[in-house]
């Protein structure tokens, strides 16, 4: 019963976003890791105050990283707090005095609007990631599922209890508006001037959308999680796409990063021993937006090398910042997972997998350009696609 829509541009991540919270009638949850109030961030702002003042009822969970750097004390987000429709809670909020608890992370990104619609992928809720307000740019993958009839065993649903379960946890804390002062009323009174300027800026986002028409047939979508508590965790991430992998007849990564543990590159060269070739493409450190991961990459690039997979590091105009798997013609997983240790054992992540050969053709056609603007190493040194060009 649900349809999918396959989103790999940034200013039409915006407009989805501003589309789907215009269209609410009863309810937007929005979750995720990064929240700024730079340009796209007071855009998502703006049209959430907007709704809540529609009598919509509006819930937003924050990292505790971003709650850290971003919310604390902001008065952008002391106006949303002050509003009465509009809840925020802050998973995990740092806490120096316990610094053991730094490392858990809520690294989820998605949004849901009533029980009709959701969008999720690896989006943060920034300049970086929505609009086109910023010369850098990390390039990401996200689905929108659009719900055709109401069915309590869609991912829409499995999704909406997921989030209950983190937003009921006791490490999500309320994030409220302590002292409504001038400054705070001063940004209320922005965002309303933001909101008016969205609507001719992004005219689109007051029009009837057919979403029907703008989605694909799916067979099956479905939700895949880690724990949420706010602690070390089971792998369950991983050992679920490593079960789906196992079943493929071909493998293509996608991942910002590869920094594994040595059961993680067993796993890897399990795949391989069976004789299935595994494709990773990463970006190429010269163009990548982390620089730890980055490093980590360099230095354990040669184990991932010896797992017998063969590793694309691309570069592209911006850097990029997609996490999918595809498998075969047919199964395409994508989400907030990375090929890394955080994810596998520290965060909070979801991916969506779903059961679509037309989307899995769409991103396998992505994948195929993107290997052009990439080398890899093969028989003990590199080769470049023609569209590599490096960056020094």
């Amino acid at each position: 019963t649900e349809r999918a829509a396959y989103i790999d541009d940034n200013k039409e991540a915006l407009s989805y976003r501003l589309r789907m919270i215009e269209e609410a009638q009863e309810e937007i949850i929005l979750s995720t890791f990064d929240f700024n109030a730079d340009h796209g961030g007071k855009d998502i702002l703006a049209a959430l105050q907007n709704a809540a003042d529609r009598g919509v009822s509006v819930r937003v969970i924050v990292d505790g990283i971003s709650g850290f750097l971003d919310l604390r004390g902001n008065p952008w987000f002391q106006a949303a707090a002050s509003h009465k429709n509009i809840e925020i809670r802050i998973y995990n909020p740092v806490n120096l005095l316990m610094p053991w608890n730094i490392q858990a992370r809520l690294h989820d990104k998605y949004l849901i609007i009533d029980r009709d619609m959701y969008l999720l992928g690896g989006r943060n809720t920034t300049n970086l990631f929505l609009g086109d307000y910023s010369s850098s740019k990390n390039i990401d993958r996200e689905l929108f599922i659009y719900e055709i009839q109401d069915d309590p065993d869609s991912s829409l649903y499995q999704l909406l209890d997921y989030f209950e379960q983190v937003w009921q946890l006791e490490e999500s804390k309320d994030y409220i508006c302590s002292n409504l002062t001038d400054k705070v009323n001063d940004c209320i009174l922005e965002l309303e001037k933001q909101y008016d300027k969205l609507t001719e800026q992004y005219p689109e986002m007051l029009e009837e959308w057919d979403w029907e028409s703008l989605t694909m047939e799916t067979n099956k979508v479905s939700l895949l999680s880690n724990p949420v508590q706010a602690e070390n965790k089971e792998p369950w991430m991983w050992y679920s796409l490593h079960q789906m992998m196992q079943e493929g007849s071909e493998v293509t990564i996608y991942t910002p990063y590869i920094i594994c543990g040595l059961e993680m590159y067993d796993d890897l060269s399990s795949l391989t021993q069976k004789g299935i070739p595994v494709e990773i493409i990463t970006y190429d450190v010269a163009s990548g937006a982390n620089p730890w991961g980055c490093t980590d990459y360099l230095n354990q690039k040669e184990n991932v090398w010896e797992t017998g997979v063969k590793v694309y590091e691309f570069m592209g105009a911006h850097s990029c910042h997609t996490k999918a798997v595809l498998i075969d013609d047919r199964m395409s997983i994508i989400g907030s997972y990375n090929l890394d240790m955080r994810s596998t054992y520290q965060d909070t992540e979801l991916m969506l997998a779903v059961d679509s050969p037309e989307l899995n053709a769409l991103i396998r056609k992505e994948a195929e350009r993107d290997k052009t603007y990439s080398k890899v190493m093969e028989n003990g040194s590199y080769s470049y696609g023609e569209n590599y060009e490096p960056k020094f």
